[in-house]
């Protein structure tokens, strides 16, 4: 697997980074057909095309691979067994990208068929940043190891997302409870980017309640190979449910589990 995974990782750093092109591609067009899927969920041409790119690149060099995605589901039988998935969000923070704001980017996980995520790549074109992690091979930005800092939840900014149709409690709640503990929250409109930039070490940590697979597995890995701590997205088994994740450096772990309800953070 160290092999093929290393092999995963080159591919899935190229793969991103010619993502992110067709969908800078679109943006500098300016004029794209956008559809609502719901308030103040969208979803674009660039989507759609970026995210065909991707299946079609992964089927050609990984033909064997399932794939599931965003916008169209999953590619391959969800009852096979013995097959890596690749997980991906074709432009994750669409909202920002139609507004113009440069939070978005391309987020590509791999998970085994034990359902353990082992590479995670996020690539921010407007920024021209590639966040790469392989399990056992440490994280990166643009190829290169990075100092990651480990401070404590009130020496810097907790990412928190609000998703749409969730309820709004749970979100309250932990804001109320980072309030209190003397901390202070950004949504950048982006899970997957907050959670490369927990990694390395721009945020002290991330929270949003109701998650989707492709939002957070490649994120869980750059977090866990930086030498942070994440909840882990498929402790039931599950790809396609949602659920809350909470992520955090070493600095700031304690804390921020306790701000979510402590023992109810899985690990």
């Amino acid at each position: 697997m160290v092999a093929d995974g290393v092999e995963r990782r080159s591919f899935a750093e190229e793969l991103a980074v010619e993502a992110g092109q067709v969908a800078l591609s679109y943006r500098e067009q300016g004029d794209m057909e956008v559809r609502s899927k719901g308030v103040l969920d969208w979803v674009t041409e660039a989507d759609l095309a970026t995210e065909r790119l991707i299946r079609r690149r992964i089927s050609k060099s990984f033909p064997h691979d399932k794939v599931l995605g965003e916008e169209e589901g999953y590619l391959g039988s969800q009852a096979d067994e013995g097959r890596s998935t690749w997980v991906v969000d074709p432009i994750d923070g669409t909202t920002c990208f139609v507004s113009g704001l440069p939070s978005w980017c391309v987020s590509i996980a791999c998970v085994d068929e034990t359902g353990h995520a082992f590479l995670g790549v996020v690539h921010n074109p407007p920024g021209a940043e590639t966040f790469s992690a392989l399990d056992g091979h440490g994280f990166t930005v643009n190829g290169h190891k990075t100092l990651i800092p480990n401070r404590g939840l009130t020496d810097g900014l907790v990412g928190v997302g609000h998703p749409r149709g969730a309820p709004d409690e749970p979100t309250l709640s932990f804001l109320a409870r980072l309030f209190a503990a003397g901390g202070l929250f950004y949504n950048s409109g982006s899970a997957a980017l907050s959670l490369a930039y927990v990694a390395a070490g721009r945020l002290v940590g991330f929270y949003e309640s109701d998650l989707r697979a492709w939002d957070a597995l490649a994120g869980e890995v750059l977090v866990r190979e930086s030498g942070g701590w994440s909840t882990d997205f498929v402790h039931d088994g599950s790809l396609t449910t949602t659920k809350p994740v909470l992520a955090a450096n070493r600095g700031s772990t304690a804390a921020l589990q306790d701000v979510f309800g402590g023992s109810s953070a899985r690990s």
